[in-house]
């Protein structure tokens, strides 16, 4: 299960990623996000787990704890049925864009936009 990792520091690496988040469950793969325009800026990751037990245990013991001076912002990426199913279960619709539904969720600062 693919989890994001918002609100990194600058400073934060990969490696440091692996390392912490590692402890709390079979990390498959981590992948920091960089500014298309300026390469050192970051501030969110992808990490994957391999269950959603193991994802939930990482959001329970990283959200809103501190790294290298920022808090995080964990959250469980949703697939597109997965999102059609909250969508549905709180009686909304999937927005259309040029009568296609999206494919992602726009997040920002690890909160949906829409």
């Amino acid at each position: 299960m693919n989890l994001y990792v918002g609100n990194l520091s600058r400073t934060v690496t990969e490696a440091d990623l692996e390392v912490i988040f590692e402890g709390l469950g079979h990390v498959v793969f981590t992948r920091l996000v960089q500014g298309d325009e300026d390469p050192n800026v970051r501030g969110y990751a992808f990490v994957a787990v391999r269950s959603e037990k193991q994802a939930q245990h990482v959001i329970n013991g990283m959200d809103g704890k501190y790294l290298k001076g920022l808090r995080l912002i964990v959250r469980p990426v949703l697939d597109r049925a997965r999102q059609a199913r909250a969508v549905r279960a709180q009686g909304a619709r999937l927005p259309q864009v040029g009568g296609f539904a999206p494919s992602l969720r726009l997040l920002k600062g690890g909160q949906a936009t829409d």
